[in-house]
């Protein structure tokens, strides 16, 4: 017969996620989405001066008005929950996990494992481009719902990341 033996863990001792101390993204991250952000407000001006045009004519300039004030609001706010947005975005690397926080008002911290990576890849649209930072997407083998994605990091730092990520994927195995 064998014995099993199921010992209480004191949840104290635990390393606590709150005292890691998270690196910032790249300043270029908020002023690429500062600019993602001037785009859709453009869009979004148009479409209510059109609006405005074809269903408010006879008392277009008092419906103009009230529309403006209602999208600098929005416009404003947008900005502002960008800014402190960014302020909260951050990443870890530690000798076991990754992790990664975001949120102003839903606050999330996602870790990944690196023995649940598969691999890693460098993604970089036109805008991430234009402002020389790249994303670093982690891919697990718990599927779409467990990956992680870090914005805004320099082509150097997220390819250093990667390859650490990759080593220790490899260290993992080897164990």
């Amino acid at each position: 017969m064998m014995d099993y033996e199921n010992q209480q863990i004191v949840t104290e001792s635990l390393p606590r996620l709150e005292k890691v101390e998270y690196e910032p993204l790249q300043k270029n991250y908020l002023w690429m989405s500062m600019v993602q952000n001037a785009i859709f407000l453009m869009v979004l001006f148009g479409v209510g001066l059109i609006f405005t045009l074809t269903v408010f004519l006879s008392t277009f300039f008092a419906t103009f008005l009230k529309m403006m004030g209602i999208w600098i609001l929005f416009a404003l706010l947008l900005i502002l929950l960008t800014y402190f947005g960014f302020k909260r975005k951050g990443y870890a690397l530690r000798e076991r996990d990754i992790s990664y926080k975001t949120g102003l008002i839903f606050r999330s911290v996602t870790t990944i494992p690196f023995n649940r990576v598969q691999h890693c890849e460098l993604k970089k649209g036109p805008l991430e481009e234009l402002f020389s930072i790249t994303k670093l997407r982690v891919y697990t083998a718990g599927g779409m719902a467990s990956d992680l994605a870090i914005p805004g990091l320099t082509q150097e730092r997220a390819e250093s990341l990667k390859q650490f990520i990759l080593n220790q994927t490899e260290e993992d195995e080897e164990e």
